[in-house]
């Protein structure tokens, strides 16, 4: 057990967290509404009924980073959800006829549905949020398989309610861990494999991949199925669904899980999303994409990006600053982490812009893009800077890329450079925008997404 001295900390730890985030948790609670009362029980249940400074931290950091996370709004999400249940529990169809009868229903009857969608702090219940500490908490605590994670790592490898963003509020891990989870009664005993994190994970991802039959379909299909119970029910899908549904699995079984992902496609294959375990011996171990792939395999050595983001729970600062300040608003998500070092090598950039283009500026934010393979849109923006001392400057790009940098003008993005390779050795050669269709500038470009 991690905890054996909870009683004499309690009341130093609750005195001290209430002084830092008091304030902070109180704007939170008044955003909600007419839900505060399910926030403010959850808080209140891990003070007096259940009282665990870990616990208590743990419902305070899942209130603190609400504001992140949002669900669909309105019954509409679940009449699609029974609909999709129908047509996947019809076996003459093929997943083919699976994913195209889920089309046509979405764009006849819930084309608007993806923008309606409601804060979780508004609607999220006290019971569940208490279950999801509850189970979470005791798998870190009683798991072999979870006990090398520190608290800290527990909060984001673990703890989270959901994957994705628009997750049903369900109860998931009950759900995939009586799909996927026989083997864990009947596990492998040998001094090496035996309660190992990569063993256990592995079996897991066997198990899924089996008894999902996985299928690849990567043409659009409808509103994504991100419901507990659709989850084993779909019959196709493509790698980020996998790759999802690979994390879940995962944490419902207690196995350190994160989803990694890049915001353009890979130059030599087709994957964009892929999981992360934490190993035993403290290594991130990742896939090559989805379910289909061996843990800890060789992810991608030929492959250059310009960015690698970590799905979070915890809201990116920098990012919760550029939304609360830029008067240009790129939908950056702010539940991304910035883990591009950790896959390739990387430079900060301090690009120089001429006075007479900085004065059409009329933001300190800049933004940086990779090219795609897209005639029609021929750039992907995959970060924002800000301009220093008359130098734009962006941190962790990938290398052997070719970008283009833009600023605000008033009215809209405008490049503010030339386009640049950013070069193995760090280099910055500057082409003429005239050539970019050139298929000597193929090789510095990625595939559109």
């Amino acid at each position: 057990m991690k905890n054996l001295h909870w009683t004499s900390l309690f009341a130093a730890t609750v005195v001290m967290m209430g002084c830092v985030r008091g304030s902070h948790i109180d704007e939170i609670l008044d955003s909600a509404g007419s839900n505060r009362i399910e926030l403010e029980t959850v808080l209140n249940h891990y003070r007096t009924v259940d009282p665990n400074p870990d616990k208590l931290r743990a419902a305070e950091f899942l209130i603190e980073n609400m504001p992140a996370h949002y669900s669909y709004a309105g019954n509409d999400i679940y009449r699609y959800y029974d609909s999709a249940a129908k047509i996947l529990a019809d076996k003459s169809l093929t997943p083919e006829q699976h994913r195209d009868s889920l089309l046509v229903i979405t764009d006849r009857e819930f084309r608007e549905l993806p923008n309606h969608t409601v804060p979780d702090a508004q609607i999220i219940k006290a019971d569940f949020l208490i279950a999801n500490i509850d189970k979470s908490y005791a798998q870190w605590d009683t798991c072999a398989w979870a006990s090398q994670i520190t608290f800290d790592e527990y909060l984001e490898w673990l703890l989270p309610y959901k994957v994705m963003e628009l997750q049903e509020l369900d109860a998931w891990r009950d759900t995939l861990l009586a799909h996927f989870g026989s083997g864990l009664e009947h596990p492998i005993k040998n001094d090496v494999e035996y309660n190992t994190t990569i063993a256990t994970a592995d079996m897991l991802r066997n198990d899924a991949y089996h008894g999902l039959n996985r299928y690849g379909l990567y043409t659009r299909a409808g509103l994504p199925l991100i419901n507990a119970h659709l989850f084993v029910a779909q019959t196709f899908g493509d790698i980020p669904d996998y790759a999802r549904t690979a994390v879940l699995v995962f944490r419902s079984a207690g196995v350190p899980a994160v989803l990694d992902e890049t915001p353009v496609g890979s130059r030599g294959t087709a994957a964009t999303h892929w999981y992360v375990i934490y190993s035993d011996r403290g290594e991130q171990l990742t896939s090559e994409w989805d379910l289909a792939t061996q843990i800890g395999g060789s992810f991608f050595p030929y492959d250059r990006g310009p960015k690698v983001y970590r799905n979070t729970y915890a809201i990116n600062q920098e990012r919760w600053e550029y939304r609360k300040n830029a008067k240009y608003q790129y939908p950056f998500e702010l539940g991304k982490k910035d883990v591009t070092s950790q896959y390739f090598l990387t430079s900060n950039l301090s690009i120089p812009i001429e006075k007479g283009v900085k004065k059409q500026l009329k933001d300190k934010y800049v933004y940086i893009a990779s090219a795609v393979r897209n005639d029609e849109n021929p750039w992907k923006i995959v970060d924002f800077g800000v301009i220093r001392h008359g130098k734009a400057e962006f941190h962790d790009m990938g290398r052997e890329v070719l970008y283009q940098v833009m600023g605000y003008n008033g009215k809209e993005l405008i490049p503010i450079i030339e386009p640049f390779i950013l070069h193995k050795d760090s280099r910055i050669e500057y082409v003429s925008a005239d050539t970019l269709s050139s298929g000597s500038l193929d090789k510095w470009k990625n595939n559109s997404l």
